[in-house]
Parts: C-alpha cells; structure tokens; sequence
C-alpha cells in the first residue's frame, strides 16, 4: 500500500507539470525506474518477419512488403533495416507459384550465421581472412556461396572485414579444409587463407613421454 501510495503522489506532480502519459503509464515508468536504475530501457532483441520479392528489393520498384500480420510497408523501409549495421538479419528463400503468386515452399535452412556460430569463426580467424588484410571481422561469410549449396557450418565460414566480404563476390573461392581454403581473384591468381593457431602460453610437448614417466 505505501508503494501504491508513493507511486500515485509522485505520478501525480508529473502530470501536474504537464506530462502526456496516462497516470497509470507514468506510475509504471517510475516503478521500473527506481527498482532497475535505469530511466529508459536497453534495446532488446525483436524479430520482424519481412515478405519481399527479389524486384523490390533489389531494383527501384515501387512495390510494397508484407509483415505477416501487420500489412504491407513500403519496400524502402525494409531497405532501411537491412543497412542497419547493428541488426541481425536473416535471409531465406520463399518460392511462388509464377501463375498465381501463391507462397508455395520455403528454403529449410538459414543464410545467416548465429551469434554463436559467428563468435567460434571470430575466434578461429581472429583478423579477416583475406591474404595481407588485418582488419576487425564484420562478416560471417561462406567460402562456398550459399547459392552453390554452401552449408552455414563452422567448416564452410570465413570472418571477413566488410570491404573484402563484399569485394569478394568478383572472386571465385573454392572450399577447403576447415582452417584453409582457396581464393581465386579475377586476375586469375590463386591466393591461399590459413586460419591463424591459437596463441598457447608455453610449447607444445611429447605427451608420450609423460605418460610413460607416469
């Protein structure tokens, strides 16, 4: 009751001073305020399910997306949200009927690597993977290209910087092993990336020997 009572005082002398909100919106407010500290709260994680068609994505035409359940949004706003630096965004391929347009079958697996995923390929590579790079990794990346049936796995992933992960679609790259794989440039040279080891705090010894003094 004294919490209730505090909280309708004080909700009271904010919108004495002119605030919008409801009463019942600033006693929230103020509550969260003072048991979390924090007057506004962080960003949290949301996923907006987005329908586009490659045209309007891709090309200039003013055609519209679709929110399932909400409508359709201009096509120049999801534009917007897949040059957001800070966003996740994943991509997968639906398939229409090109008579009707009828959503008819969607790709079973996601282009994008997770948060873990992407953590483990930045601890790998450590720098980008380009040969005489050493930028900050931006991108996860496939050395086989998701359109030629890449899988989006630790073995097929590169950490890239930004400006090699979209320069590289000019290259042709060919997979490899887990730690190494081939770049081919468009000159027609062939450059190989090896995946750095570990840094260890002292050498690696004979383990047998061990065991045998044991």
């Amino acid at each position: 009751m004294t919490v209730h009572a505090t909280l309708l005082k004080d909700a009271a002398a904010v919108v004495a001073a002119g605030d919008e909100r409801t009463r019942s919106q600033i006693m929230a407010d103020i509550l969260v305020e003072r048991v979390t500290g924090l007057a506004t709260a962080s960003a949290v994680p949301v996923t907006v399910n987005v329908v586009i068609s490659d045209e309007a994505l891709l090309t200039n035409t003013p055609s519209a997306a679709d929110v399932p359940g909400y409508g359709p949004i201009p096509a120049d706003l999801v534009k917007q949200w897949l040059h957001d630096s800070a966003a996740m965004v994943e991509l997968r391929r639906l398939y229409a009927n090109p008579t009707t347009g009828a959503l008819t079958a969607m790709e079973s697996t996601s282009r994008c690597f997770r948060k873990g995923l992407l953590r483990m390929t930045r601890f790998r590579d450590r720098i980008c993977r380009t040969p005489w790079c050493d930028a900050r990794i931006k991108h996860g990346d496939h050395v086989e290209s998701a359109e030629s049936g890449g899988a989006t796995t630790l073995h097929n992933s590169a950490g890239l910087c930004e400006a090699c992960n979209y320069a590289k679609e000019a290259d042709g790259q060919q997979p490899g092993q887990l730690h190494s794989y081939t770049i081919t440039t468009p000159t027609g040279h062939q450059l190989r990336s090896t995946a750095p080891p570990l840094p260890l705090p002292f050498p690696l010894r004979d383990q047998s020997s061990d065991i045998a003094a044991a």
